[in-house]
């Protein structure tokens, strides 16, 4: 009998050295550190309102009327009192969400180790850390990050099987302490309980809402539909949620100076063809990718009618900031996707590129405020919402802040093109091998003397 003919598949990986393993964990590591020490940590904006909130209920016993939840203050209970100890109550405060940011992603490992891929996950843990959105939020005192963690922990506890009372429970404190997520939250829970066909799945999202109203009503606070100024847009100065549905989901999407298009670009991956690539795992990994996108849609769909859609004078769409973990997840599955084509690779190079890049400048310049935008009697806070040359993703390069970088934010620059390397490194080889299979296969045969004719 004559010798099967070898098939033409991709070659399988080859094992990976240990120390790789150890370089990403230090890469991590490092990325935390960076987030601590490499920008300002301080309480600023509506985080002042809630260490108000906080002093007030554990100085005097309390509460006030402010219109923010005290859910994720009273979390950052015993870093208050430590800050007081040592100097301040904001001294410790102001490091509450770097703090839940790193204990929410070691749960996030904890709770996928030795389910799926060591390497997936440390991927994963790297984009999160070194090339999302993430540094202004986890540098301030707002509610993002808290929510965050909070909602997307509790899905993966929910889909992992194991204590999924506990899962739903954190991701009911995370949404009381972003009232306007409560949306997100019960799309989750229709889609589970179509999934399951159990009325009960319904009960984490009616006990969310019973929340958030009884704080409004011990509190006689809440949202009081307060309005943006008017300019030349047709719809600002309107108040409350009466901005038209269809120009908000639109401008969420697509505004260049906040659109989750330019600011959570992997988001926008497909990953069915690499999650059927990586092979069976020990958790529903496109389940979570898709719950964690769903709660995102229903965020998409509450904000859009509001006047603030755009989020304030912050850096990028922080109402969304809950988009940098399926974003994350996306793009580590498809830059560990040996089998994808070179149009998909060339897609994912420029969604790494894209997001390493957004990393610095969120690091660096998210306080950075054009004059056109603000603070002149001619200025028009729209450019920077709308325009790709007021944004905050490339307003640095016009205004070249490159020469204003002092020594360790220069260090923080070789942190970033590290990053770059090592994600991108296997995945520019794969490329520059596809590039030269389409030359010899294709492009060759077709430049050839003989195969041209008048």
């Amino acid at each position: 009998m004559e010798p099967a003919a070898p098939t033409a598949a991709e070659p399988p990986a080859r094992r990976r050295p240990g120390w790789t393993a150890v370089a990403e964990t230090l890469l991590i590591l490092a990325g935390l550190a960076r987030l601590v020490w490499g920008q300002q940590v301080a309480v600023v904006a509506d985080g002042v309102d809630r260490l108000n909130s906080l002093s007030l209920l554990l100085g005097e016993g309390r509460l006030n009327n402010s219109e923010y939840s005290i859910m994720g203050p009273l979390f950052s209970a015993p870093l208050w009192l430590l800050g007081r100890a040592v100097a301040t109550p904001e001294a410790g405060i102001e490091y509450f969400n770097l703090v839940v940011f790193a204990a929410g992603l070691a749960a996030l490992g904890l709770l996928l180790r030795g389910l799926v891929p060591g390497a997936l996950i440390r991927r994963f843990m790297l984009i999160t850390v070194a090339a999302s959105m993430l540094a202004p939020d986890v540098g301030h005192y707002g509610s993002e990050t808290f929510t965050m963690m909070g909602v997307m922990v509790g899905i993966v506890v929910v889909v992992r099987g194991r204590r999924r009372g506990w899962g739903w429970a954190a991701a009911v404190v995370g949404v009381v302490n972003t009232p306007a997520t409560v949306v997100g939250l019960g799309l989750v829970s229709l889609v589970e309980t179509w999934r399951h066909r159990r009325l009960r799945l319904l009960v984490p999202v009616a006990v969310a809402a019973a929340l958030v109203l009884l704080e409004i009503l011990l509190r006689k606070g809440g949202y009081v539909g307060d309005r943006g100024a008017k300019d030349v847009m047709p719809f600002s100065g309107r108040p409350g949620f009466s901005y038209p549905f269809f120009f908000g989901v639109l401008a969420i999407l697509f505004a260049f100076g906040r659109g989750i298009v330019w600011y959570l670009p992997g988001m926008f991956l497909p990953t069915r063809r690499a999650l059927a690539d990586l092979g069976p795992t020990g958790i529903d990994l496109a389940r979570i990718q898709r719950l964690w996108l769903i709660f995102v849609g229903g965020l998409v769909l509450v904000y859009a009618p509001w006047w603030a859609w755009y989020a304030g004078m912050s850096w990028g769409p922080r109402f969304f900031l809950a988009g940098i973990l399926p974003a994350a997840l996306a793009l580590a599955l498809r830059l560990g996707h040996r089998q994808a084509g070179l149009g998909a690779n060339l897609i994912t190079l420029a969604v790494l590129v894209l997001s390493v890049w957004i990393g610095l400048n969120s690091l660096f310049w998210h306080e950075l405020w054009p004059t056109a935008c603000f603070n002149t009697p001619q200025s028009v806070e729209a450019l920077c919402w709308y325009s790709p040359e007021y944004s905050s993703l490339w307003y640095p390069l016009v205004s070249w802040q490159f020469d204003h970088l002092t020594g360790g934010q220069w260090i923080s620059v070789a942190y970033s093109a590290v990053v770059l390397g090592w994600l991108g490194t296997p995945l520019v080889r794969r490329i520059a091998g596809q590039v030269r299979d389409a030359w010899r296969d294709h492009l060759a045969p077709r430049l050839t003397r003989t195969a041209w004719h008048w």
